[in-house]
């Protein structure tokens, strides 16, 4: 409990309240100033605009995705449903970057096709890449949601009473998916207000500007401190915006998103004949993947190995000098930091997660789960300002201050996969192993963690995978000697250094798909040994 509430505060409630200090105290002389700065409007204008356009395309995509990949007869579904969550194993920045090399001016498409988007870099780009990173996760809320509260057969009912597919859909299916849908619309706006890396690439070279950017170019210019009021409000703006989101949606949504429901055999989806539609189905699908991610990264392999930009990427052209300049010793270091970082956040979040899983069972524990819901929600700017002004006396620049962010950040990833988990662990053979003669600490480690182990390392493995490509917060804390890769990666880009930028965002990536690679063989073991 001791260890609980003191970690709240330290990393959700001192540093929201330190915010709020600042604005309201040693800002409030420049507030109006702050709120009139040039293009400070636009800015805000364009993230809502951002937020709202993603999620009123990526929730959509995502929902026809999950409706998609349920049916029984598309060809290689089992495929499909992991290659649709490749935008998350790929770092959002390195993502972005993939995307210019592809499709940019002299990119990878037009020295083979003669194919170049003039708007990659600026509104158009940003909006894109932002959706093709937010549809996995409307694509994961939505096949949860019809894993949970899908009735197969009210759908069989339904087409033996004569109704359509159309028409099942309409009445049937969506409506029992709506809570989820409306639970995906309000995370992928959220996290789209907070979005940093994407905007911060393709959107500065061409002068869009959002919050966030705004954020990091004010802390970048931390010798004025006009601008660092300035970052301060816009870091509370986005978590007033956040919080008038999550707040309506958590009461409204919160009890129509618990089911108590059993999912029972008798509820598979129903299996028809193999048509032509699951196969335009699969086509989509694999055109979707290529434009989006495929292409992408052998941009970013070709950029690697290609001599100069410009040039064909043709074999002749190739050299594995930007692979061999950027393997130094700067790199080896952070390397090292990024994976000790991921391991050391991951294990700590594990334990705090537990923690909290367990105390909420508690009448008077079930408001912690809801406030480490809110560092979640928040973006990471914001979180790292917030850090930043409250402990940066005593560890800015270190890596310290990085890993309270990941703390914070991060918590309720670790804490969902283990409170699903023991909600299912029956209470009554802890009771008995008590009875027996077993102390806590023995019935706890023969009872409890067995069952528990797999949703322990899937909550471990989670987090491990975020922390590692995190650049976010990391790009705002960090200082000399505690750079992470990702942060390396953003600083190489942010010079202009293409061949060495594609050739660490590949290292970063092939960090990600190992520990990416492991959770997905924990998640398929733990649907095969509870089907």
């Amino acid at each position: 409990m001791v260890l609980v509430v003191g970690s709240t505060m330290v990393l959700v409630v001192l540093p929201i309240a330190r915010l709020v200090q600042i604005v309201l105290g040693e800002g409030a002389r420049d507030l109006g100033e702050v709120l009139t700065a040039p293009g400070l409007g636009t800015a805000v204008l364009n993230t809502i605009v951002l937020a709202v356009l993603v999620t009123v395309i990526a929730v959509p995509a995502g929902t026809l995705m999950a409706l998609g990949l349920r049916r029984a007869d598309l060809p290689g579904r089992g495929f499909w449903r992991m290659a649709v969550l490749l935008p998350v194993v790929v770092p959002e920045f390195v993502l972005a970057y993939s995307w210019t090399q592809a499709y940019g001016r002299a990119g990878f498409t037009g020295a083979l096709f003669g194919l170049e988007w003039e708007g990659v870099l600026g509104f158009g780009g940003v909006l894109v890449v932002l959706v093709v990173n937010a549809v996995p996760l409307a694509y994961l809320l939505a096949a949860v949601g019809l894993a949970a509260r899908g009735e197969p057969n009210l759908e069989r009912a339904a087409r033996a009473c004569g109704a359509g597919a159309a028409t099942v859909l309409r009445t049937v299916t969506l409506p029992l998916l709506r809570p989820a849908i409306a639970a995906a619309a309000v995370l992928v706006f959220v996290l789209t207000l907070g979005t940093f890396a994407i905007p911060q690439v393709m959107g500065a070279p061409a002068g869009f500007t959002t919050v966030t950017t705004r954020i990091y170019a004010d802390l970048a210019r931390g010798s004025d401190p006009f601008t660092f009021i300035e970052a301060v409000a816009l870091a509370l703006l986005l978590v007033v915006l956040a919080v008038l989101v999550i707040a309506p949606a958590d009461t409204v949504l919160g009890p129509r998103l618990r089911v108590t429901r059993v999912a029972e055999a008798e509820g598979a989806p129903i299996v028809a004949a193999r048509t032509s539609a699951s196969r335009w189905m699969a086509a989509g699908l694999g055109c979707y993947l290529l434009a989006a991610v495929a292409l992408p990264l052998l941009a970013l392999v070709s950029a690697a190995l290609t001599r100069a930009i410009g040039i064909p990427p043709s074999p002749a052209n190739w050299t594995l000098d930007h692979v061999t300049s950027v393997l130094d010793q700067r790199t080896v270091e952070a390397v090292g930091r990024s994976l000790g970082l991921a391991f050391l956040a991951a294990t700590l979040l594990t334990v705090l997660g537990g923690c909290v899983a367990v105390l909420e069972r508690r009448r008077s524990g079930r408001w912690v789960g809801t406030l480490i819901t809110l560092t979640l929600v928040l973006p990471g700017s914001t979180l790292a300002v917030a850090l930043l002004i409250t402990y940066g006396r005593w560890f800015g620049g270190t890596l310290t201050l990085v890993l309270l962010a990941y703390l914070a950040k991060l918590w309720a990833f670790a804490h969902r996969p283990i409170s699903g988990a023991l909600d299912r662990l029956p209470p009554e053979e802890m009771h008995a192993a008590r009875a027996s003669g077993a102390s806590t600490l023995t019935a706890v480690r023969t009872v409890a963690l067995r069952p528990l182990a797999p949703a322990l390392l899937c909550a471990w493995l989670v987090c491990f995978v975020i922390a590692l490509h995190e650049v976010t917060m990391s790009s705002l804390l960090y200082g000399p000697g505690s750079e992470t890769l990702a942060v390396v990666v953003l600083n190489s880009q942010e010079l202009g250094r293409i061949g060495q930028t594609a050739a660490l965002s590949l290292l970063l990536t092939v960090l990600m798909a190992v520990p990416a690679l492991l959770l997905w063989m924990v998640l398929r073991w733990l649907r095969t040994a509870h089907a």
